[in-house]
């Protein structure tokens, strides 16, 4: 977790060190990032790499998960049955995002690598009525993203595919 000294630097030093870490992981997986090209990219000493993270892990998973809030504010919350078209043309809108602000990369690797590398969790089990579709239309939604993402060229049929078997769910 990214450190509170991290948090109060100014904003300048922080957009900085994002860009490096930017940089590096969207040029090296995890497994082969290094602190020191951060650290020279960022123009901080060593050591004050390890006062904002506790290691390269700790500024991936800061890195990533800034950069898919970033990609998310404006897709819906959940699939549901009333929101499937909404929902499923906001990939598009994904996949436009992470170009646009330079994550494509970085989200490219995540799934070539650093996905493995981490290591997985398990999907939520949702309790209500709804639990099944939902996770059903989650589940189908993000593999859609992953193979959009590893080959973009697939991207209109895959939409379609998963529209099709959604509005069948439903």
């Amino acid at each position: 977790m990214v450190s509170s000294t991290f948090k109060n630097l100014p904003a300048e030093k922080q957009s900085r060190i994002r860009q490096a870490l930017l940089t590096e992981f969207s040029q090296y997986p995890l497994a082969e990032a290094q602190v020191a090209r951060i650290v020279k990219n960022a123009n901080i000493a060593r050591g004050a790499f390890y006062k904002y993270f506790e290691d390269l892990t700790d500024a991936y998973n800061y890195e990533f998960g800034i950069a898919m809030i970033d990609i998310h504010r404006t897709m819906p919350e959940q699939p549901t049955a009333d929101n499937i078209n909404a929902y499923v043309d906001s990939i598009r809108r994904f996949i436009s995002e992470t170009e646009e602000r330079g994550y494509r990369q970085l989200v490219k690797l995540h799934y070539q690598y650093n996905e493995g590398f981490l290591g997985s969790r398990p999907t939520v089990i949702h309790e209500d009525g709804s639990g099944p579709i939902q996770w059903a239309m989650t589940v189908l939604y993000h593999q859609t993203v992953r193979d959009i993402v590893l080959d973009p060229t697939s991207m209109d049929p895959r939409i379609e595919q998963l529209r099709t078997i959604l509005k069948k769910v439903n």
